[in-house]
């Protein structure tokens, strides 16, 4: 008792001194403000204060043959946005941030580099509705110019091809190992690496089927790293540019399968971890470290940390805590959402409190940023309907509940 007395008096001695909670919604998800399936927020605070939030959503129903009804499958999803400017109480009226026309724009995140500007990247499912997300291919557009009400004015727009660096070599070691743990005999491992050589023949399974998730990490040496995972093969690797995305380089992958939506932190001696989503047996957050930017990565370990092959966010905070958002459910329903706090680097987590705890809601795909004045702002998807903002700070999250 009295050891977590003192731990609780450090903490918040670390954190803000007054426990801070507050929440709104960036639309109402009414009738008249209907966005169908929504999904996937990002949030950024803008350098003058102005907070951007942005989603996948269906937009107006689009005549025969295309796909209809409420789905991230549909060929008019689009990226919708919503701004709240700085000092305000209330998000002003949603738009469009971008709209590829005839597919399916998904998974948009951003970021404000050291520049000051506004990047926004995201996934186009070529193939909707048949194929989804194995025929991702992810752009990019930066913008110097987006003070204003509205959608930015993007200053550059690209597509990101991802060339697969040591993707092959990992995937079949790391395919091999496991086979070799559940005792396969070498029969059936030659078989089953036959099946994975067949899909690394399909060159459009490895250029294709790379996804965002979550924010990109503005690296301690002014690159923009963006994290992806391959939905064909479930195996991760950063992309990085440090000219502002006129040129990238393709990190090596992360040793292993299984894993998809990586969020990567960088701490103050340059070391980084990433973080991932685990579709895996453990239902476990996974973790792998990095000591070159990105490039190259350990292999996996296990957080303590439940995940129901859900996403999640884990940040830097000001102090050198680390902040996770995630469901902290074993198998679904989505409907428990915790921030969860760690002050060893993420070996263990002292402190939790759940954001939304309601039998048979959806609370998902968060998304998590420190501000600059210390606090903290989330997104996530609320029952697929609208998208809840909450403003709060580490103090509440170590008060507990």
């Amino acid at each position: 008792m009295i050891l977590n007395a003192v731990l609780l008096g450090l903490a918040l001695a670390a954190a803000d001194a007054d426990p801070l909670f507050e929440a709104d919604f960036c639309f109402d998800p009414s009738v008249e403000n209907w966005h169908g399936h929504v999904h996937a927020s990002c949030i950024v605070e803008c350098p003058n204060g102005d907070l951007r939030a942005v989603w996948y959503e269906n937009g107006p129903p689009l005549p025969p043959p295309h796909y209809t009804g409420d789905s991230d499958k549909r060929d008019d999803v689009r990226i919708g946005g919503a701004r709240k400017p700085a000092g305000s109480s209330a998000w002003e009226k949603p738009f469009v941030m971008h709209d590829t026309f005839g597919v399916s724009d998904n998974n948009p995140c951003m970021v404000v580099d050291q520049q000051g500007r506004l990047w926004l990247v995201h996934a186009t499912l070529l193939a909707v509705p048949q194929d989804a997300w194995g025929s991702a291919l992810v752009q990019y557009h930066v913008s110097a110019d987006y003070d204003q009400p509205g959608p930015p004015v993007w200053s550059r727009e690209g597509v990101l091809v991802v060339h697969p660096n040591g993707f092959e070599e990992a995937l079949m070691a790391s395919f091999d190992r496991r086979a070799r743990e559940r005792g396969s005999d070498a029969d059936q491992r030659e078989r089953a690496l036959e099946r994975v050589r067949a899909r690394l023949d399909d060159a459009f399974k490895l250029r294709l089927g790379w996804m965002p998730r979550v924010h990109p990490l503005v690296r301690s040496d002014g690159a923009v790293l963006v994290p992806l995972a391959n939905e064909n093969f479930n195996i991760a690797a950063m992309a990085i540019s440090g000219d502002g995305g006129e040129t990238w380089t393709i990190g090596q992958a992360v040793p292993d399968y299984g894993i998809t939506q990586p969020t990567v932190v960088e701490f103050a001696d340059g070391s980084m971890t990433a973080f991932f989503r685990n579709g895996r047996l453990e239902r476990r957050i996974l973790r792998s470290n990095s000591a070159d930017g990105g490039m190259t990565w350990g292999p996996l370990g296990s957080t303590n940390l439940p995940n129901p092959d859900a996403g999640i966010e884990a940040i830097l905070l000001d102090n050198g805590h680390l902040a996770m958002i995630y469901n902290d459910n074993e198998t679904d329903p989505r409907d428990r959402l915790a921030v969860s706090i760690s002050d060893d680097r993420g070996k263990t987590w002292k402190w939790k409190r759940y954001l939304e705890h309601v039998p048979g809601g959806r609370f998902d795909y968060p998304s998590i940023i420190q501000a600059n004045d210390g606090t903290l702002h989330a997104s996530y998807s609320y029952n697929l309907k609208t998208v809840k903002h909450v403003h709060f700070n580490e103090s509440w999250v170590i008060q507990g509940e």
